[in-house]
């Protein structure tokens, strides 16, 4: 799971991202350094909900390895792989 590749991939910067985030008072913009950990680190569910809306795809998307059809939960760690619906 990379992230700052998705946000990239997607014509955004880190500091874009972050000025569209809402911060602890409910209003918009946190530091890009504020970012930074949060990708980093372990962030939350509604955090990736929030980035993932922002650069405009899906949580599953912003997860997924580029390489393969695996996806990290966000919540346990594990491992899961993303099926292609057919047509």
């Amino acid at each position: 799971m990379n992230i700052k590749e998705q946000i990239q991939k997607r014509g955004f910067t880190v500091s874009q991202v972050a000025a569209l985030m809402t911060n602890k008072n409910g209003g918009k913009g946190i530091t890009q350094s504020s970012l930074s950990q949060i990708i980093n680190g372990n962030p939350s569910l509604d955090k990736l909900k929030e980035i993932a809306s922002i650069i405009g795809i899906s949580v599953s998307e912003l997860l997924q390895d580029e390489t393969s059809n695996i996806i990290i939960c966000p919540v346990c760690g594990a491992k899961l792989e993303l099926n292609k619906k057919e047509e």
